[in-house]
Parts: C-alpha cells; structure tokens; sequence
C-alpha cells in the first residue's frame, strides 16, 4: 500500500517532465520508507536523522528529486530559476514585487495560462532558509497535497504561502 502511494506521488510530480530515471527515483524512495537508516547512510545524510529522526522519507524526495526543485532565498533568484525552467517565458522580475506571496499572486495567473495548467509548490524541507519549489500540472495538485499528508512530506501552496 505504501509503495504504491510513493509511486503515485513520484508520477503525480514528475508528470510532464522528461525522466529517464523515475522507475529508480521511486524505488529509492520506496527503499527509504522501509529502511530509512541504510538510505540515509548510503547517502551520507546522518545529520538529516540527527535532527530529525523521522525526517528520512521526506530527505529522501528532496534528494531524489533534486533535479527538479527550484531552491533559491532570493524571490528574484527564484523568478529566474522558474524563467528558465518555463523556456523564458515570463521575462523580467516584475517591477514593485518585492515580497514571496506577492510574486506568486502575480505568477499563477501566467501558470494558469498555461497547457495544462501549472503551478509552483513547496515541497519538503529545504534543510536551510531556502525556498525549495516545484513546478506541477496544476490539475495534480490535490492529489499531491493528499498524498503529501499520508507520507508526511511537507507541502505548501504558494498562493497560500503565509
């Protein structure tokens, strides 16, 4: 039951990526969810369970995902990072934003544009104060958000972010 929920996830998040690799993503998450402290040392990650014991899983899908996070503390870093993950298309930072949730307002419109529809989450723990996001179909949303819950992965909307 539980393997078959990692997947789902997995394939909930990477859908509309070209991965080569999402068969061993999901067995690597799947192998950390039965035995947590083998992936975290196979994976030289110790101080992940120092500070939280039960932090293995969620490291696990930021470190399989890695490739596919948007991490930056800057909003515009961020902007940039999500710019060139969407080809250019959105340009310049937006003249005025100068705060998180005001440039996600300003941004989802755009995804929304979209075909199919996007949206940018947040998704784990970054381990440091950065954000660390993720560009999804939007129509997946819910069921990431549900499925995030009953694996104790941290998930936020970004139009909700405070």
């Amino acid at each position: 039951m539980i393997e078959e929920k990692i997947e789902r996830l997995i394939h909930l998040l990477l859908e509309g990526y070209d991965v080569s690799n999402k068969e061993e993503i999901i067995s690597n998450c799947s192998f950390c969810y039965r035995n947590p402290h083998q992936y975290i040392i196979n994976n030289d990650a110790e101080w992940v369970i120092d500070s939280n014991k039960d932090g293995a899983f969620e490291f696990s899908v930021t470190n399989e995902l890695f490739d596919f996070l948007i991490r930056g503390d800057k909003i515009d870093e961020v902007h940039e990072l999500i710019d060139e993950s969407l080809d250019n298309l959105l340009g310049d930072f937006p003249i005025g934003i100068k705060y998180a949730p005001d440039y996600f307002a300003w941004l989802q419109p755009k995804l929304d544009l979209e075909d199919p529809p996007l949206e940018v989450i947040e998704l784990a723990d970054s381990y440091s104060d950065e954000l660390q996001l993720m560009i999804i179909e939007k129509h997946n949303l819910e069921s990431i958000s549900k499925l995030c819950q009953e694996l104790m992965v941290n998930f936020r909307r970004t139009t909700e972010f405070y």
